[in-house]
C-alpha cells in the first residue's frame, strides 16, 4: 500500500483539481445567470435599506391589499377564473347544425384524437410552465367535472400510446446565427393511424359512450416553429391529414354516434371545408386554452356559457390562397448573387441570404378576400374574377370557393338584432361615436359583439398615386353585457378618425384623408358588413360567404364625404414629429426600378404575386449588410465633456416624477454614473444588475404573451407555483371584449407584483400575415387596427399596476422561418398600415414604457440598427420615451454591431450573457475618446431609467433609501464548494509532493547502497539502454490514448467551428496543451504534469459547454430560439469527446506508474 500512495495522491490531485476548475467555471456561469437564478430561488442580489424619512413607499399597490399569502390565494383564484371567462368568450362556434349544442342529456361521450391526451395549452415562447403539473386542467377532467361520463378505455389507450406530436418544422433552423442550414427532424402530426383502433377499442363505444363523439384536432407551432406550407405529406400543415380523415371516417361509418363535435385546438386557421364530408354536426375553435381554459370549453358544451367569440382571422378554404402565402416563409427567396454576398459579409449565410418581398401590398387577410370580392361584384374590369390566384386551379375566382368563414364570424346559441342608430363626430377629440342598439331576439341569455367597419374612398387620386384601399376595414368594436331574451342594450363604439387615414408614399409622403364618400357600417362579420356598404352604393349581385344571393342592408350604414384630399391634418403626429417617408430603402424598387410589381386592386389579374420576387444585392446593399453603420465623426465630443461619478444627491426613486424633457435634472442624475456602471446595465439576461451609485435595485424580467413569463410567485408569500398561463392572445382577441383585455392586463400586473417582476415582454405586436406564422398564437389578429386597439387596452392596464409589459416584436416579425436576419422588403404604405400600425397604438401612448425589437431586417438593415425606425418613428413621431430592447443577441454576429444599434436608439440588449455589448461599447468610448458614443450611452440610460422609475421597481424606496448589494445564500454555497475543492486540491497536492520526496530519498538510498556494493559508481549494470516504452503499465497507455482522444476532440471541434462560423481559443488552447503534455510525459514521466493535465482538459470542456449553453437549453427545453439546434449533434459530439478525454486522464493519473 505504501508503494502505491504516490499514485493515489497524484490521482486525487488530478480529480480535485479538475473539480476545482469545474467549480470556478460554474461560479462564473452563475454570475452570468444571476438574475435567472435569483428569480427561480426567490432570492435577490440587492437589499433596500430604508431611509429615515419613513412614509408610504408603496407606489404601486395591489388591489388585494398587502402582499401576503392570503391575498396571493385570492389573486390566483381570480386569475384562474379570468382564464375560464376568457375561454368562454373567446372560443368561436363555427358550426352548430340543428342545435347540436349545447348538450343537455347527451353526457356519455367518447373523446377522439390523440390531442385529448396531448393538448396544445400554450402558444409557445417563454411563457409560464403551468401547462404541466397539478394546477392544469385537461379536457377530460373538465368534462367530468361538468357531469360527463367519458370513455376511459379509449382515453387510456391514447395515454399509453407511443404516438407524440412534434412541432419541429423540418425547415432550416433560423433561431441562431451559427446555423449551418441543416434540416430539423420532420414534424409529426401526432394523430393515431387507423390501425390503432382495434376491435377491442371499437367495442368500447358500441354499447355506451356513444351519445356524442368529441374529436379534438391540434396544430402546434411556436417560437422558431413555423407551420409548414408543404409538410412531409406534401400538403399544407393546416389541411386535414390522412390519419385525421381515417379517424373521422371511422366515426361516421360506425353509425353509433348521434352527434359529432369537432374542437380545433390550434392557434392557426385550419382548412375546414371537410366538415360536411364527415357529417360533423358542430365545430368550435378553442385555440390554446392555457392551464384552465378547458373548464370554459366544457361550460360552453353544456350551455353553462353561451358562445360569443368572433374570428380574428379569415378561415380560407385553401390556406395557401392568400397573396402573402406566395411571398413568405417557405416561399422566401435567396439573393440571386448569394455567393457574392457570402464572400463579402462575414455573418453566417443563414442570417444574410434570405429575402422576402411583400408584393401583396396592404392586402393581408380579409383585406385581400373582401376587396377582391367587392371588385368582382362592382368592377369586373379589374380582373378580380379572373382565374389568377383562384384556389385549386379554378377557372374563375369566386368568394364562396375561397373563404370558409370570414373575419369576425361566430355563432351563438341565441340570435341578435343590431341597428345603427347614428354616428356623431367630435371635432375637438377628432373621433366618431357610433351608437348601436343590440336586442336579444332568441330564447337564451347571451352577449353579442358589435363590429364596426369603415370603407374609405378609392378613386382617381388613389389609383394614380398608388394608394391602395381595402374595400372594408375594421374601425372599432364593442360588446354588450349578457342580455336576457327580449332585452336590449345600446353600445357606443368610438373611432379615432386617424385610423381612417391612408398612407400616400408616392406624392404626399404622409397620411391623407381621401376625397369622396366614406361609410361606417355594422355587420355580423366583415363580409356581411361589406355587403351592407355595397347595398348602400346600389350594387347588385352580392352573395353571402356560402355563395347564396343576398341584398345587404343599407340601413346599417352611415355615409359622409370630404370634397378634397387632406394632406395636412396628419402631417405631424400627436407628439409633434413630422410624418413622412422613412423606409424608402426598404422598397425593392428603391434599389432597382421595376424590381417588384405590388398587388393593386386596379389590376388583380396582372399583379397577383404567383411567385416570390428575386432580388440581387448591389454593392451598396452588401455594405449595409455588413452592419457597421456607425462612424465616429471627426469633430465628436470628448469623454471629458461629460461628468462621471458626481455626487449630486439624486437617486433612482427621486426620478419617478421627473419629466423626460427635463434635461437639466436628468443630466445631473446621469452624471452620477460612470461609464463602467452604465455599460454594465446594457445587458439584459431576464433582468439587469443594480446601479449602486443611484440606488437602483437589480430586477428580474419576464417574457411571455400569455403569462408573466416563465416565473413563479415569490416564496415569501407561501406559494411558489408557476404564474398563471392564460389562454393564448388570439383567444383573448376573439372575445372582442375590452373588459376582458383590461382585466387580463390588471391581473398580469398583479401577478408581476407577487413574482417581483417589474418588466416583461408580453404584448403581441405582430400580424398574422399568413396562417402559417409560428407565433400567431402570441399575436392578436391578421388585422392591424385590431392589434392597435387591443394591445392598447391590455398593456395600458398592466402598466398602471407598475408592470412594464413591453410589446414585441417591432416590427414585422410575422414569420419564424429565417427570422434571424431576414431581409424584408415592402412599400411604405403597406408597412405603415400593417406591421407598424399594430404596435403604434401602445407605443405612442404616453404611459408606454417598454418595447422589444425584432430579429428581421428592414430592407438590409437590422431593425435594432435602423435609425429610421427606432429614432425617427418610435422616438420622434410616436413620442416614445421608454426602453427599447433588442431581441436576443446571444451568438449572433449580425446583431453584435453594438455601436450601430446603440447609436440608432436601442437602450438594452436582450440575452447577452457575455456582456459583449458592454465590452464593445466601453472599448469604443475609452479607446477612441468617443464622446458621441458616450452621449448615446447616456441617452440609452436615461430612457432605461425613465422606464424603470415608472414600474414597481421603485416600491420600498424613498429618497434616503439605499440599495445595498448582498450575497444570496446560493452564492455562498457555490463559494463554499469552490473553497472545499481548492483545499482538497492543495491537500492532495501536498501529499503527492511529500510522497514523491519519500520516494526520491528511498531511491537515492538504494542507489548509494548499490554503488557501494559493486564499487562501480555511475556504471549502469545493464549495458542496453531501456526503451521509453519498456516496462509500461496500462495507465501509461491510457494516458497516451487520452492524448489521442484530445486530438480527436480538436478535430471534432474544428469541424464544429467551421459549421458554426466561429471558434473559441479557450477550447482550442487547453486541448492543444493536453496533447503536448501527454507527449511530454513519455520521456519526462513527471507527476505534476500528469496531475494537472485533466484540469487543463476540463477548462476546454467548460469553455465549450458555456459557449453552447443555449444549444443545450434549447434542446432539452424544446425551445429552438435558444441556440442552434441544427448543430446539436456536433455539439454533443465535442462535449462527449472532451469529457471522455478528461475522464481518461484522471483514471490514468491513478494507474500510471513510473518506468
Amino acid at each position: 500500500m505504501k508503494g502505491n500512495s504516490g499514485l493515489l495522491w497524484r490521482g486525487l490531485t488530478s480529480v480535485t483539481g479538475t473539480l476545482l476548475v469545474l467549480g470556478i467555471c460554474g461560479t462564473q456561469c452563475s454570475y452570468m445567470y444571476a438574475g435567472t437564478i435569483n428569480s427561480a430561488l426567490g432570492t435577490s442580489s440587492t437589499r433596500i435599506v430604508a431611509g429615515e424619512g419613513g412614509g408610504n413607499t408603496t407606489y404601486y399597490a395591489s388591489e388585494y391589499g398587502d402582499l401576503n399569502a392570503e391575498n396571493l390565494q385570492k389573486l390566483i383564484a381570480d386569475a384562474y377564473g379570468e382564464s375560464v371567462l376568457e375561454q368562454e368568450e373567446g372560443s368561436v362556434l363555427l358550426r352548430n347544425n340543428d342545435g347540436t349544442l349545447p348538450l343537455a342529456s347527451d353526457k356519455h361521450v367518447t373523446l377522439f384524437g390523440h390531442a385529448v391526451v396531448q393538448p396544445v395549452y400554450s402558444p409557445g415562447g417563454a411563457n409560464s410552465a403551468a401547462d404541466t403539473g397539478k394546477y392544469v386542467i385537461d379536457l377530460k377532467s373538465a368534462l367530468e367535472h361538468a357531469g360527463f361520463s367519458v370513455n376511459n378505455t379509449l382515453f387510456d389507450a391514447y395515454s399509453k400510446s407511443d404516438t407524440k406530436r412534434v412541432a419541429s418544422n423540418n425547415l432550416q433552423v433560423s433561431g441562431d446565427p451559427r446555423s449551418n442550414g441543416a434540416l430539423n427532424d420532420a414534424p409529426v402530426l401526432g394523430e393515431e393511424p387507423a390501425s390503432f383502433y382495434t376491435d377491442q377499442l371499437k367495442a368500447s363505444w358500441q354499447d355506451d359512450y356513444h351519445d356524442v363523439a368529441i374529436v379534438m384536432l391540434a396544430r402546434e407551432g411556436g417560437e422558431d416553429k413555423e407551420m409548414m406550407m408543404k409538410d412531409p405529406e406534401g400538403i399544407s400543415a393546416l389541411s386535414l391529414h390522412q390519419d385525421e380523415k381515417d379517424l373521422l371516417q371511422m366515426i361516421k361509418d360506425s353509425g353509433k354516434f348521434s352527434k359529432t363535435i369537432v374542437l380545433l385546438n390550434s392557434a392557426f386557421p385550419m382548412e375546414v371545408g371537410w366538415l360536411d364530408d364527415y357529417g360533423v354536426d358542430a365545430c368550435m375553435w378553442i385555440g390554446n386554452p392555457g392551464q384552465r381554459g378547458f373548464e370554459g370549453v366544457a361550460n360552453l358544451l353544456v350551455g353553462k356559457a353561451n358562445p360569443s367569440g368572433r374570428l380574428t382571422d379569415t378561415y380560407a378554404v385553401d390556406s395557401m390562397s392568400s397573396p402573402a402565402a406566395h411571398t413568405s416563409s417557405q416561399n422566401s427567396n435567396q439573393w440571386t448573387n448569394v455567393d457574392e454576398v457570402n464572400a463579402a459579409v462575414s455573418d453566417k449565410p443563414v442570417n444574410i441570404d434570405n429575402v422576402t418581398v411583400q408584393s401583396e401590398n396592404i392586402y393581408v387577410g380579409y383585406k385581400y378576400y373582401e376587396t377582391r370580392y367587392a371588385d368582382a361584384v362592382t368592377n369586373p374590369g379589374s380582373g378580380a374574377a379572373s382565374s389568377v390566384g383562384a384556389s385549386h386551379g379554378a377557372s374563375a375566382w369566386n368568394y364562396a370557393d375561397e373563404v370558409s368563414y370570414p373575419f369576425g364570424y361566430g355563432l351563438s346559441y341565441t340570435t341578435f338584432e343590431q341597428t345603427l342608430d347614428g354616428v356623431s363626430y367630435d371635432r375637438d377629440k377628432d373621433e366618431f361615436t357610433a351608437k348601436v342598439t343590440v336586442k336579444n331576439t332568441g330564447d337564451i341569455a347571451g352577449a353579442s359583439v358589435v363590429e364596426l367597419y369603415a370603407q374609405t374612398p378609392y378613386s382617381e387620386y388613389e389609383r394614380k398615386n398608388l394608394v391602395e384601399k381595402s374595400a372594408i376595414q375594421l374601425a372599432g368594436q364593442g360588446r354588450t353585457k349578457t342580455l336576457q331574451p327580449g332585452a336590449s342594450e345600446t353600445v357606443d363604439v368610438t373611432v379615432d378618425r386617424y385610423l381612417l387615414a391612408s398612407y400616400d408614399y408616392t406624392k404626399a409622403k404622409g397620411y391623407i384623408l381621401s376625397a369622396g364618400d366614406y361609410y361606417f357600417t355594422i355587420g355580423d362579420n366583415a363580409h356581411d358588413a361589406l355587403n351592407n356598404v355595397l347595398a348602400a352604393e346600389n350594387a347588385t349581385g352580392m352573395t353571402d360567404f356560402d355563395g347564396k344571393p343576398v341584398e345587404g342592408d343599407a340601413a346599417k350604414t352611415y355615409r359622409w364625404s370630404y370634397d378634397d384630399v387632406d394632406t395636412k391634418t396628419y402631417a405631424k403626429s400627436d407628439a409633434g414629429g413630422r410624418v413622412t417617408n422613412r423606409f424608402e430603402d426598404a422598397d425593392a424598387n428603391y434599389w432597382k426600378d421595376g424590381a417588384v410589381t405590388y398587388l393593386t386592386r386596379s389590376d388583380w389579374k396582372g399583379t397577383f404575386p404567383t411567385e416570390p420576387v428575386k432580388m440581387t444585392a448591389t454593392g451598396k446593399m452588401i455594405e449595409l449588410l455588413k452592419g457597421d453603420l456607425y462612424r465616429q465623426s471627426k469633430d465628436s465630443k470628448s469623454v471629458s465633456d461629460y461628468t462621471q461619478g458626481a455626487d449630486n444627491g439624486l437617486t433612482f426613486v427621486m426620478m419617478k416624477d421627473v419629466d423626460y424633457n427635463d434635461d437639466e435634472t436628468w443630466n445631473k442624475y446621469l452624471d452620477e454614473m460612470t461609464i463602467d456602471e452604465m455599460t454594465t446595465q446594457l445587458s439584459d439576461l431576464f433582468g439587469t444588475a443594480e446601479a449602486a451609485s443611484v440606488n437602483r435595485p437589480a430586477y428580474a424580467a419576464g417574457d411571455g404573451t400569455a403569462s408573466v413569463g416563465g416565473n413563479t410567485y415569490a416564496k415569501e408569500y407561501g406559494d411558489a407555483r408557476d404564474v398563471t398561463l392564460y389562454p393564448a392572445t388570439n383567444v383573448l382577441a376573439s372575445t372582442w371584449d375590452y373588459g376582458r383585455m383590461q382585466r387580463r392586463g390588471e391581473l398580469v400586473g398583479e401577478e408581476a407584483l407577487y413574482a417581483k417582476t417589474p418588466v416583461g415582454w408580453g404584448g403581441g405586436g405582430n400580424l398574422h400575415r399568413t396562417p402559417f406564422g409560428g407565433r400567431n398564437g402570441e399575436y392578436w389578429s391578421e388585422d392591424s387596427i385590431m392589434v392597435y386597439l387591443d394591445n392598447l387596452v391590455e398593456l395600458s392596464a398592466a402598466q398602471k399596476k407598475g408592470f412594464a409589459q413591453g410589446v414585441k416584436h417591432v416590427a414585422g416579425n410575422d414569420q419564424e422561418l429565417y427570422r434571424e436576419g431576414l431581409n424584408m422588403f415592402f412599400n411604405e404604405q403597406a408597412f405603415r398600415e400593417g406591421a407598424l400600425k399594430g404596435v403604434e397604438g401602445i407605443v405612442s401612448n404616453e404611459n408606454a414604457t417598454a418595447l422589444m425589437m425584432s430579429f428581421n431586417r428592414l430592407g438590409v438593415v437590422w431593425s435594432s440598427a435602423s435609425t429610421a425606425l427606432t429614432t425617427q418613428v418610435i422616438r420622434n413621431e410616436w413620442g416614445f420615451k421608454g426602453m427599447i430592447e433588442t431581441d436576443g443577441v446571444a451568438g449572433g454576429s449580425y446583431k453584435s454591431h453594438f455601436l450601430s444599434s446603440l447609436a440608432a436608439g436601442v437602450t438594452t440588449y436582450c440575452i447577452d450573457p457575455g456582456n459583449t455589448a458592454a465590452a464593445g461599447i466601453k472599448k469604443q468610448i475609452e479607446d477612441n475618446d468617443d464622446g458621441d458614443m458616450l452621449g448615446y450611452l447616456r441617452t440609452s440610460m436615461k430612457s432605461f431609467h425613465y422606464a424603470l422609475t415608472r414600474t414597481s421597481l421603485i416600491n420600498g424606496l424613498d429618497a434616503n433609501a439605499k440599495v445595498v448589494k448582498v450575497t444570496p445564500w446560493w452564492r455562498y454555497a457555490i463559494f463554499g464548494v469552490d473553497a472545499a475543492f481548492a483545499l482538497m486540491t492543495l491537500g492532495c497536492a501536498y501529499m503527492m509532493w511529500r510522497s514523491g520526496r519519500r520516494g526520491k530519498n528511498a531511491r537515492e538510498t538504494v542507489k548509494v547502497e548499490s554503488e557501494t556494493a559493486t564499487g562501480k559508481r555511475g556504471i549502469i549494470m545493464n549495458s542496453r539502454t531501456p526503451s521509453m516504452f519498456s516496462n509500461r503499465t496500462i495507465g501509461f497507455y491510457l494516458g497516451l490514448a487520452a492524448g489521442v482522444m484530445a486530438i480527436v476532440s480538436l478535430v471534432a471541434y474544428a469541424m464544429y467551428a467551421v459549421a458554426a462560423g466561429s471558434y473559441n481559443v479557450w477550447v482550442i488552447a487547453p486541448l492543444v496543451l493536453v496533447v503536448l503534455a501527454q507527449a511530454a510525459t513519455i520521456p519526462l514521466d513527471n507527476d505534476w504534469l500528469i496531475a494537472v493535465t485533466p484540469a487543463i482538459g476540463m477548462i476546454a470542456w467548460c469553455a465549450f459547454v458555456m459557449e453552447c449553453m443555449y444549444t443545450f437549453v434549447g434542446h432539452f427545453m424544446n425551445l429552438n430560439m435558444f441556440g442552434d439546434q441544427s448543430l446539436f449533434g456536433p455539439v454533443m459530439t465535442v462535449t462527449v469527446l472532451t469529457a471522455v478525454t478528461v475522464l481518461m486522464l484522471m483514471v490514468s493519473s491513478f494507474m500510471r506508474k513510473r518506468k
